[in-house]
C-alpha cells in the first residue's frame, strides 16, 4: 500500500478520538469503512498500531512513534502551505532582510549586521519553522537568517541555500526554586518522569518531538500540561504552576528559575546561519558569521553554569 499525507490524517483522528467510531464520525465515514482502510494502513506500517478495547482503542509502542512522526509531518506540511500563500502575496523588500525560526537567537544576528552595516536598512521576520524560513530565503525573500534543527528534525537545506554552524547548545531543564532536584548539580531526565511540563508548540523548531522522544528514550513519556508555550511563558509556569520546561540558553537570568543540566545531554540544537548565495549580502557572510560567534560566546558568559554546559565549542562548518 502506498502510504499518503490522508492515511496519516486517519491515525491522528483515531488516536485523539479514542475509539474508531467516534474517529468515524469526524471523518464522516462508515465505521466500517475505516475499520478496513485503518487495517490497511497497519499492514502499511508492518504491524498494528492501535490495541481495540471494548471502551476504545489504546496506541501500540509503533502506534505512539507513528502518531509522534505524523503530527510532525502533518504539521510541517500545513505550515508549507501557509508560508506558500504568503510568499505568492508578499513582494520584496528594500536593504537586508534578516529572519529567524521563532526560539533562535535571531536578536544576536540584527544586532551584529547593524553594527557591521550600520547605513543598511534591515528589516527582521520571524518564522514558526525552520522549513518556512528556508524557503523564505530560497526564494529570495529574505537574505540572511538563523534556523535552529534537532537530530530528529533534520532540516532539508534547499540548493540555492548557503549555511555555516554558529553554536550547538544542549537543551538545560528548568525547576522552580525549592524543587526536591534543586540541590543537584545536573538532573538525570529518568528523575523528572513524574513532573507536568510545558511545552512549545510543535512547530517550534520540533524542540517537542525531539524532547518527547528523549523522554521515552529514558523509559517514560512526558506529562506535557500546558502547550504552545514560549521561553517566557514557560519560565512564568515554572516559577508559579509546579511546572519543568526545557530551554536553551539566552544569556538572561530567570527569575525564580533553576536551570539544570541534563546528565548526558540528550536534546540539543544547532544554530545555523543560512543565506541565499545569490544576494547582495553574501558578500558579507564571513564577517558576520565570525561577528555571530563572538556575539555568542559573550552572551553566555556571566549567566551561570548550567547556560555555559548548554552550549558546545563554537564550530565552524563549510558551506
Amino acid at each position: 500500500m502506498h502510504m499518503e499525507l490522508r492515511h496519516l490524517h486517519v491515525v491522528l483522528t483515531v488516536a485523539e478520538a479514542g475509539s474508531i467510531s467516534r474517529a468515524a464520525s469526524l471523518l464522516k465515514i462508515a465505521q466500517a469503512g475505516l475499520t478496513a482502510q485503518l487495517r490497511r494502513i497497519e499492514r502499511g506500517f508492518g504491524g498494528p498500531l492501535f490495541l481495540r478495547r471494548t471502551d476504545g482503542v489504546e496506541l501500540t509502542e509503533l502506534g505512539r512513534h507513528v502518531v509522534l512522526r505524523a503530527r510532525d509531518l502533518v504539521e510541517r506540511f500545513d505550515e508549507l502551505l501557509v508560508t506558500a500563500r504568503k510568499l505568492a502575496a508578499e513582494s520584496g523588500g528594500a536593504g537586508i532582510r534578516l529572519g529567524g525560526v521563532a526560539g533562535a537567537p535571531t536578536p544576536l544576528l540584527v544586532g551584529v549586521v547593524r553594527g557591521l552595516l550600520p547605513t543598511h536598512p534591515q528589516t527582521t521576520h520571524i518564522e514558526r519553522s525552520g522549513d518556512a524560513v528556508l524557503e523564505l530565503v530560497r526564494a529570495g525573500k529574505l537574505d540572511l537568517a538563523l534556523v535552529t534543527e534537532f537530530p530528529q528534525s533534520p532540516l532539508r537545506i534547499p540548493e540555492e541555500v548557503d549555511f555555516r554552524t554558529v553554536a550547538t547548545e544542549h537543551m538545560v531543564v528548568g525547576i522552580p526554586v525549592g524543587h526536591r532536584l534543586s540541590g543537584r548539580a545536573e538532573i538525570r531526565l529518568s528523575e523528572l518522569a513524574d513532573e507536568e511540563w510545558a511545552v512549545p508548540d510543535e512547530n517550534y523548531g520540533g524542540g517537542r518531538l525531539n524532547l518527547h522522544l528523549a523522554c521515552e528514550a529514558a523509559g517514560f513519556t512526558p506529562r506535557c500540561a500546558h502547550f504552545g508555550v514560549d521561553p517566557a511563558s514557560a519560565a512564568e509556569l515554572v516559577r508559579s504552576a509546579h511546572t519543568v520546561a526545557g530551554f536553551f540558553p539566552t544569556g538572561h537570568d530567570l527569575p525564580g528559575v533553576l536551570l539544570k543540566p541534563i546528565a548526558g545531554n540528550p536534546v540539543h540544537r544547532r544554530v545555523t546561519l543560512v543565506w541565499n548565495r545569490g544576494c547582495e549580502a553574501a558578500e558579507h557572510v564571513d564577517d558576520v558569521h565570525a561577528a555571530l560567534l563572538r556575539a555568542h560566546h559573550e552572551r553566555l558568559r556571566g549567566h551561570g553554569r548550567a547556560a555555559k554546559l548548554a552550549a558546545t565549542g563554537l564550530t565552524v562548518a563549510a558551506s
